[in-house]
């Protein structure tokens, strides 16, 4: 019996504890329009060192930074069935490519969401399963980053995230914002899964 006391206070701790460090939405509702599945696979990757990709030279011939799907389908060929784990074994050639693999999604699940920002809105600090492309429908929101950089996006304007990012929207005009989202996810991904609580950054008090 004490054992199991004991176990209950700790088991309570860790909740609390998890429950404090996260930084839940504030005055953001969202709903699910559609949920479909794509067949086949997909490669989620960080294009944020585009810049520095040269490409490389595979089997006698030269691929250029752009030329990423005709390496893909040379590796295919070539009988890789795995193309994640492949350019996972292999992160000098996606470096190379100048993109880093994120994630690769085998049968992914494509999530169309609206998420309504009210006045003074904030959606706290997450990060997504997959990839996430975002699209301002009315109204202005604005991004924050973990080291603190602000993106402003109003009404016809896009934006993306990657699994490996971490971020917040704030609405912080006197109307309402709309935001219209579609994620690609894992196959089999609750739509309660399809946003993860982050802490908030000690680099940004945002």
């Amino acid at each position: 019996m004490k054992r199991l006391i004991i176990f209950l206070v700790l088991a309570v701790a860790v909740v609390w504890t998890a429950v404090a460090v996260a930084t839940p939405s504030q005055g953001q509702s969202t709903s699910v329009l559609s949920l479909g599945s794509l067949q086949g696979e997909t490669l989620a990757y960080n294009p944020d060192v585009t810049s520095a990709a040269n490409g490389l030279t595979w089997d006698g011939k030269q691929y250029s930074a752009s030329q990423l799907p005709e390496f893909l389908g040379h590796l295919r060929s070539a009988g890789v069935t795995n193309l994640g784990e492949w350019l996972n074994l292999h992160p000098g050639v996606s470096a190379d490519f100048g993109m880093m693999p994120v994630e690769f999604l085998q049968s992914p699940e494509v999530v169309t969401q609206q998420a309504t920002f009210a006045p003074g809105a904030a959606s706290g600090w997450h990060s997504h399963p997959g990839f996430v492309t975002a699209t301002v429908v009315s109204g202005q929101v604005v991004r924050y980053g973990t080291d603190c950089s602000s993106q402003t996006f109003s009404a016809g304007q896009s934006f993306y995230e990657t699994g490996s990012h971490t971020f917040i929207v704030k609405n912080q005009g006197t109307t309402a914002a709309v935001v219209d989202v579609t994620l690609v996810v894992p196959g089999g991904t609750p739509t309660k899964a399809l946003r993860i609580d982050e802490p908030q950054p000690t680099t940004c008090t945002q």
